[in-house]
């Protein structure tokens, strides 16, 4: 990954976790390990835990962020989500991927961020 790519990444996770606390998201852990990779934020909130995936972009020549996941991205995110639910013995219990897509500006400035609630789901296939 290049260093401008990283540091569109790591702007957009800083930015989504603040977003996210001032919604009520308890932070549990951000880069969370599996089996498969890694999971961007994992946070609690409502009873539910919730599987973050951030999609930072600096530029619209590509389209918002959001538009990034592929299918073949929306199973690896649902891997992970399993893969760390077994790891934490919490299988079974309710959970959720949420996206959050973040615009900046090429100071690395927030122009837009955008959360989308259950956006990848989990319709019983075969990860």
């Amino acid at each position: 990954m290049g260093r401008e790519k990283k540091l569109v990444g790591e702007a957009g996770e800083a930015a989504a976790v603040r977003f996210l606390k001032k919604r009520g998201y308890r932070i549990l852990e951000t880069n969370a390990r599996t089996i498969f990779g890694e999971i961007d934020i994992v946070a609690r909130k409502d009873g539910f835990t919730i599987f973050v995936e951030v999609r930072s972009r600096s530029t619209s020549s590509l389209g918002p962020p959001y538009l990034s996941i592929t299918k073949t991205k929306e199973r690896h995110i649902i891997k992970n989500a399993l893969a760390f639910l077994k790891w934490r013995k919490a299988v079974g219990s309710c959970w959720r991927i949420d996206v959050v897509s973040v615009k900046l500006d090429r100071n690395s400035k927030v122009e837009n961020i955008e959360l989308f609630e259950n956006a990848v789901e989990d319709n019983g296939g075969r990860y």
